[in-house]
């Protein structure tokens, strides 16, 4: 009982601070200068765990072809299927895992350490909304973040791929090229980045939350920010499963 009881209240409270945090954008209180600098400091640090996540990923990918390829010797037909994991399957999923588990944990960390430190209680003394200055445009950068390192990290991944069929199934770079230009829709690559919108959405939302949890408690130990920390990647993750679930549900995809 006191299970669904715990699960009830994460997901209101997540609701909640959905709720708040879209009503803080809309009407324009999200702080600019705090949303441009964490997107900007989320760039550096994620750039290079996502450029080598690409590869790995594209590499997966390019196996995970080759062996329809070999059965089905359906050489012309591979670029386009290795478009279909990258910019909407296999890609985006893993890219979010690659975000959360490098901005999503960092997040968690620093909203854990204002809560701590009292700096947030400071921020309500002054009369101001945490939503505007912490919730929203935390949450906000994490989805910029994913929507900006999605198209060079998806390109990375097909060319990977490619590499991979022409090492392993002399597959040639040409005609899975041409597959791509003649098969792949441009609305492929807008369903990925609307998939890496949701992603990051829940990625912002669910690390937030958790480093929030500590300013509602009494324990404010190095321990308890470590534990908010856990609980925040474990609340990413876990919704980056459910929400690529959904989306696969409504897009009538597996």
């Amino acid at each position: 009982m006191s299970v669904a009881l715990l699960v009830f209240e994460s997901t209101g409270g997540l609701l909640l601070r959905l709720g708040q945090t879209l009503s803080s954008v809309a009407r324009g209180r999200c702080d600019r200068r705090e949303t441009i600098r964490l997107t900007d400091q989320g760039l550096r640090d994620v750039a290079v765990t996502a450029a080598c996540g690409a590869v790995v990923i594209g590499g997966i990918v390019g196996l995970q072809g080759l062996g329809y390829l070999t059965r089905y010797a359906a050489t012309e037909v591979f670029g386009w299927a290795a478009a279909l994991s990258a910019f909407r399957d296999v890609g985006p999923q893993l890219l979010a895992f690659a975000v959360a588990a490098r901005l999503g944990t960092r997040n968690t960390a620093e909203t854990a350490t204002l809560a701590a430190r009292e700096r947030l209680d400071a921020i309500c003394a002054l009369g101001a909304d945490p939503t505007h200055l912490v919730v929203a445009p935390r949450t906000v950068a994490i989805v910029l973040v994913s929507l900006l390192l999605f198209p060079p990290c998806a390109m990375a991944m097909l060319l990977t791929a490619f590499v991979f069929a022409l090492i392993l199934g002399d597959q040639a770079i040409a005609i899975s090229w041409w597959s791509v230009v003649e098969y792949v829709e441009p609305s492929l690559l807008l369903e990925g980045l609307s998939r890496m919108a949701c992603f990051g959405l829940a990625i912002g939302l669910g690390t937030t939350h958790a480093g929030l949890a500590l300013w509602q408690s009494e324990r404010r130990s190095a321990r308890d920010i470590g534990d908010a920390v856990y609980a925040g990647s474990v609340a990413s993750v876990s919704a980056i499963v459910i929400v690529n679930l959904a989306l696969s549900l409504l897009g009538g995809t597996g």
